[in-house]
């Protein structure tokens, strides 16, 4: 069984554009933030939870060590390994009360999920909510803001929807990641 805590998703910019939890374990932030109900759990940014400034500095500190890890396993890494997925390698680390798993798409968004420390391999499952959720949900959106200089959080009810079901998918059946790469 995997626990999954919270998803961030940062576009090239280094904005992040989307923000929910299922399962967090520390809710100092805000009250409002903490569901227990995984049919609707709380989602930053949106127009309905404005940004606010403990839920933005988080996103910046959570891309701040993404970031600064990447490129030390890119320099302690000397081959190329840029065949998709994630640049120079860089896929997960743990600490003593959870594990943050990192995926790059080429396109330069990037995906940051946290997982108890027991899940071992979050990226087929990263790589689905890339390729099969968020590329149809989201980019395929019509309405989606396709400027490049503007970064927009995701406002879709249905990547929303379909993100939600797919992580209780994977949270109730431990067969459910490895059948989905």
């Amino acid at each position: 069984m995997v626990v999954v805590y919270n998803l961030y998703i940062f576009d090239r910019y280094c904005e992040c554009i989307f923000y929910t939890e299922w399962n967090r374990p520390n809710t100092h932030l805000t009250s409002t933030r903490h569901s227990t109900d995984l049919s609707r759990p709380p989602v930053w940014p949106s127009a309905q939870s404005p940004r606010n400034t403990p839920m933005e500095e988080e996103a910046k500190l959570v891309y701040g060590v993404v970031f600064s890890t990447r490129n030390i396993i890119n320099k302690l890494n000397s081959k190329d390994s840029s065949k998709g997925g994630n640049p120079g390698g860089f896929l997960s680390f743990a600490t003593n009360t959870y594990r943050l798993h990192y995926y790059e798409a080429l396109s330069g968004v990037k995906f940051v999920i946290t997982t108890d420390v027991a899940t071992n391999n979050m990226e087929p499952a990263l790589d689905m909510i890339y390729k099969n959720i968020y590329v149809e949900y989201v980019v395929k959106n019509p309405l989606f803001c396709v400027d490049p200089n503007v970064s927009s959080p995701i406002e879709n009810d249905y990547f929303r929807a379909v993100l939600n079901n797919y992580i209780k998918e994977i949270s109730t059946s431990s067969s459910a990641l490895s059948a989905s790469a």
